[in-house]
């Protein structure tokens, strides 16, 4: 009968009981939202951009301004255009190419003729 009591007295312990789980890792410490950023904790904010238009000509270094603010994280979405659309799209700009440069060539032609 001593045996029995022993072991009724001792408690289970459960060794996962301050386990964090998969939610406790991936949310922040705290999380205030104010008017145009959130607070995710100590020294964590965050803000969202939207570009929507970008340049005609761009670089290989275009965006190095806005990385030297901090640590960025660039989310880029690109939407696939119809392949009539771009055709379309890229004959008008090849025609209109053709066009401009016979013009320049015969400008060219006849500036060059009424000097001599």
């Amino acid at each position: 009968m001593l045996g029995k009591n022993k072991k009724a007295k001792q408690k289970s312990v459960d060794i996962f009981k301050n386990m964090p789980n998969v939610m406790d890792l991936l949310l922040p410490d705290t999380l205030q939202e104010r008017s145009d950023y959130l607070c995710l904790g100590y020294n964590k904010y965050s803000r969202i951009f939207v570009m929507t238009v970008y340049p005609e000509q761009t670089w290989v270094s275009w965006l190095d301004d806005l990385f030297n603010i901090g640590n960025i994280n660039i989310s880029v979405k690109i939407e696939p255009s119809s392949n009539g659309n771009v055709i379309n799209q890229l004959t008008k700009k090849l025609v209109q190419s053709q066009s401009e440069y016979a013009t320049y060539s015969r400008q060219r032609k006849y500036f060059a003729s009424s000097r001599t």
